[in-house]
Formats: structure tokens, C-alpha cells, sequence
């Protein structure tokens, strides 16, 4: 089965560096405090060093009524963007999950829907794209519903 994990777009990114309020009109928080935060861009642990950026997103997909803006973090300093690949990231990897599965038209397909010990998400992303009919999933934190990547079809 072809696959790839899919981070925020550069440009998205980029954009919320140079700005003090994200696209909802919330300002930009800065974190600094040692701590280790999911980078949506480059799918890795951000902050210790660096820090890291807090403010909503809205995401591309799905285009319906499952659409809602999301708290995401993001690596304060440039970082390179996650190109791909069906090698689980590392923000994916470490945390309880929950995948939810989607049409090409955006509806959301509740019975694919599951949660995922992070270590399992690559066993757990073939059991759903073996049903033909879902186009793509959104990965979540289990806990706080934070959005932190896609895995699409090749």
C-alpha cells in the first residue's frame, strides 16, 4: 500500500514566524521553557532549544462540515519540512493517537476511526487505507485533539 505522512506546507509556516496573530485573529504564543512541543512542519520534537510556536490553524482538508481550526505547535526557528515517507514521525511515534478517516468528499467514516499507541499507527494506517474508499486520515493527539499531521494516498 503507498503512503506518506504529510506536514503543514512551508508557507504556512513561514507565514506564522513573520506574524504576531494566526489567521483567526489569535496572537502567536511563544514558548521557552525547555520544554519538547510537536512541530507540525518538520514532524520532530521542537522547542528545547529554540523554542517553540502556539496559534490555530485551519486545515486544508477535510473541506466540510468535519473542518475546525486546531491548536498546533510549531518550531519557532526555520526548520525543514517532513518530505513524505511511510516511516511513522517522530510526533506521531511518541504519543497515544487517534486516526480519523475521511471520503474524498470530507465526511468522515466513524467506523474507521481508531485510537493508536503511536508505535502502531503504521498497522493501524493499513488496516484503514485497505478500505479503498477512504482518501485520506487526520492524526490527532488523543488527549487534546491537536492536529499533527495527514498520511495521504500516492
Amino acid at each position: 500500500m503507498r503512503y506518506q505522512f504529510e506536514a503543514m506546507p512551508s508557507s504556512v509556516a513561514n507565514w506564522h514566524r513573520q506574524n504576531r496573530q494566526d489567521e483567526m485573529g489569535n496572537r502567536i504564543l511563544i514558548f521557552q521553557d525547555g520544554g519538547s512541543y510537536p512541530c507540525r512542519h518538520c514532524l520532530k520534537e521542537a522547542g528545547k532549544e529554540d523554542g517553540a510556536l502556539l496559534f490555530s490553524y485551519r486545515l486544508p482538508l477535510p473541506d466540510s462540515v468535519y473542518a475546525q481550526p486546531t491548536a498546533v505547535f510549531l518550531c519557532k526557528s526555520d526548520c525543514t519540512r517532513h518530505v513524505g515517507g511511510k516511516s511513522v514521525p517522530e510526533i506521531v511515534r511518541n504519543r497515544f493517537v487517534a486516526l480519523r478517516a475521511f471520503h474524498a468528499n470530507g465526511l468522515m467514516d466513524y467506523a474507521m476511526n481508531t485510537l493508536s499507541n503511536g508505535e502502531d499507527v503504521g498497522v493501524e494506517i493499513e488496516r484503514i487505507l485497505a478500505n479503498n474508499e477512504i482518501a485520506y486520515i487526520n492524526i490527532h493527539t488523543a488527549l487534546a485533539g491537536c492536529m499533527l499531521c495527514a498520511v495521504r494516498r500516492n
